[in-house]
């Protein structure tokens, strides 16, 4: 009556000594390949694609939480378990990962200076002319940067340009000596009628005119228009809490705590722009509000929902969409820009 557990058991024991002969012979192989120098790459390659493929079965990213730092400043913090298999590709890869994601990127990045890093290995680093930066920085031939300076850098060879008030497409094109098409594509606007005072563009090839007309004067910081204290409201509401303070063009990121809160217009003002749909340089979903005239911008990014339409008037504290994390956005949040004016919120 023991006979068939026995051969039960014994079956057993052969199943499992099979995958270990398996298992073992594959972890061989791979040893056998990566023992041989010219075939180190290849090996590298297999080992980093397996671990990519298991970690997309197994780890799935967390939605960042919020955290509070001191009274008023919270951050996006992932959990420390959260792997991904880009992470992994960027671990077991080289630096040509690096570079390929340099040269696909369409949105300035803010750099802070090393040491040692001078504008040629910048230049070098990020793929574009030694101009280029010089021309993004209001900076002249020859100035060397130091450690802890905060630097644009374009994502391309050519021109940021700010606009202005009487600018267009065509105008914009002939001052740069560039090509109006390629500015509408690379900056992927819908048509050549399709630019805003308060924007950013980058002009692809673009060179810097020899004599050089100021052609950001809604872009200062700190300068422009003269306002009260509690001009602006903040967009989120209370407790208006920071998650990165002032940064590119006068702008701060502020948080409600959670994705659909509430966005509201800063200031009364009419809706110049409203973009749903696509990567924008980086500002996902977007709306534009112009104050006084024109001569104050605001600006609203990453936004999930757009509920105004181009040319709505608003009031001070509308809602005008919902907080999301579209574009270039780790968690959501408002990156929020005030263009022609102090932002009370820095």
């Amino acid at each position: 009556m023991c006979i068939p557990l026995q051969l039960k058991n014994f079956a057993k024991l052969l199943l499992i000594g099979a995958v270990l002969f398996v298992v073992c012979s594959f972890a061989a192989d791979q040893a056998v390949k990566c023992v041989s120098a010219k075939a180190n790459d290849t090996c590298r390659a297999d080992i980093a694609k397996n671990m990519v493929a298991q970690a997309d079965q197994q780890s799935k990213p967390e939605s960042p939480s919020y955290i509070l730092v001191g009274d008023a400043r919270v951050k996006a913090a992932v959990p420390p378990v959260s792997v991904t298999p880009k992470v992994l590709g960027a671990i077991v890869g080289d630096a040509q990962d690096y570079r390929d994601e340099i040269g696909d990127r369409k949105d300035i990045v803010e750099y802070e200076v090393q040491s040692g890093d001078t504008v040629a290995s910048l230049a070098e680093k990020f793929g574009i002319s030694t101009d280029t930066i010089v021309w993004a920085n209001d900076m002249k031939k020859g100035e060397t940067v130091k450690p802890g300076q905060q630097l644009i850098i374009p994502p391309v060879t050519g021109v940021v340009h700010y606009v202005v008030p009487g600018d267009t497409l065509a105008k914009i094109a002939s001052n740069y000596k560039s090509d109006s098409q390629k500015i509408v594509a690379f900056n992927e606007l819908a048509g050549e009628d399709s630019v805003f005072v308060g924007d950013v563009l980058i002009v692809p090839e673009g060179r810097m005119p020899q004599v050089v007309v100021p052609a950001k004067p809604l872009a200062q910081a700190t300068g422009g228009a003269s306002l009260s204290g509690n001009y602006f409201l903040c967009p989120v509401g209370s407790p208006c809490r920071k998650t990165q303070g002032a940064h590119f063009r006068n702008a701060v990121d502020l948080t409600a705590g959670y994705c659909g809160a509430p966005i509201y217009a800063a200031a009364s003002g009419v809706v110049s722009k409203a973009v749903t749909g696509g990567w924008n340089g980086g500002a996902g979903n977007n709306i534009s509000l112009s104050h006084l005239g024109g001569t104050v911008i605001t600006h609203y990014y990453h936004l999930q929902t757009v509920l105004v339409s181009q040319g709505r008037e608003v009031k001070k504290g509308d809602v005008i969409g919902l907080m999301g994390t579209t574009g270039k956005s780790t968690g959501c949040h408002l990156h929020f820009e005030i263009i022609g004016a102090a932002n009370p919120f820095r």
